[in-house]
C-alpha cells in the first residue's frame, strides 16, 4: 500500500478504525470480517463472545472519578 498522501480523513476509499472497544468486537464478530477469513468461524464465535462479556462487565463498572464526582452531590 502506498504512503498517504494529504487529508486521510477525506479518503472514502480508506476505513476508520474503530473508536471503542465494543465497536473493535463488533467489527471482528462481522460475518465478513477478515478476522473469520483468516481464524475461521468457531474462534471468531466464541472469542466475540468472550470480549462482549468483557465489554458488558466494563460498561457496568463504577469508575473512581464517578464515585468522587457524584459522592460529592449527596
Amino acid at each position: 500500500m502506498p504512503c498517504a498522501t494529504g487529508d486521510v480523513t477525506k479518503d472514502p476509499s480508506l476505513r476508520r478504525l474503530p473508536g471503542t472497544f465494543r465497536e473493535a468486537t463488533e467489527m471482528m464478530a462481522a460475518k465478513d470480517s477478515f478476522a473469520r477469513r483468516a481464524l475461521g468461524n468457531a474462534f471468531v464465535d466464541h472469542f466475540a463472545m468472550t470480549r462482549m462479556n468483557e465489554v458488558a462487565q466494563y460498561e457496568r463498572a463504577v469508575t473512581d472519578w464517578e464515585l468522587r464526582r457524584y459522592f460529592e452531590t449527596v
